[in-house]
C-alpha cells in the first residue's frame, strides 16, 4: 500500500452516504445494531451547519475511493476533566488489516496535538479494539461489563502522557 495516496479530509454532507455504509459493515462486531441510529443522528448533525459544537470529522480516502471516518471532540473524563476524545472513527470492513486504522489514529492524534495540546485523550471502544489502542500508548482506566449491549464490553482508557509527545 501506498501511504501517500492516503488523503484524510473534512467530513462534508456528500460523504454522508458512504460513512453510513462504512458502519453498518462494522456491525454488529465493533457497533451494535442500536447504535446504527445514534450515528446516523450524529452524522445529521454534522451535515447542519448551523450546529455550532461539531466536532472535527474526517473522512479517509485512497485514490479517492473512501476507506474511513473519524474524528475528535470535547467530552468530560471518567475523572471529571475536560479532556479529547475520538468521536465515531472507523474503517470499511474491506479496508480492515492494512493499516488504514493505524494512520486515521495517527492522524487524528496529530489533529489533538495541533487544536488540543494540554488536553488528556480519552476513549471508549470495545474488547474487540482496545489491544489496537493499546498498542499506541493508551491504557485502561476501567472495563464495563455489557457497557453497549449484550456482549459489548466498554473499555474507558487514557492516552499515557509519555505517549504524546
Amino acid at each position: 500500500m501506498n501511504q501517500n495516496q492516503v488523503n484524510i479530509r473534512k467530513y462534508e454532507a456528500a460523504d454522508h452516504n458512504a460513512c453510513m455504509d462504512a458502519f453498518k459493515t462494522n456491525v454488529p462486531k465493533y457497533f451494535t445494531l442500536e447504535e446504527v441510529n445514534e450515528y446516523e443522528q450524529f452524522l445529521a448533525k454534522l451535515d447542519n451547519p448551523e450546529v455550532l459544537d461539531n466536532p472535527l470529522y474526517y473522512v479517509m480516502e485512497l485514490e479517492n475511493k473512501f476507506i474511513g471516518c473519524g474524528g475528535i471532540g470535547e467530552k468530560e473524563g471518567i475523572d471529571g476533566i475536560p479532556s479529547i476524545t475520538f468521536v465515531w472513527g472507523m474503517v470499511h470492513n474491506e479496508s480492515h488489516k492494512k493499516g488504514f486504522g493505524e494512520q486515521l489514529l495517527q492522524f487524528r492524534l496529530g489533529e489533538i496535538k495541533l487544536h488540543f495540546p494540554t488536553k488528556k485523550v480519552i476513549l471508549d471502544t470495545t474488547q474487540f479494539s482496545y489491544t489496537f489502542f493499546a498498542k499506541y500508548g493508551f491504557k485502561t482506566l476501567k472495563i464495563t461489563e455489557n457497557g453497549y449491549g449484550e456482549g459489548m464490553h466498554r473499555y474507558d482508557m487514557v492516552l499515557d502522557e509519555s505517549s504524546k509527545s
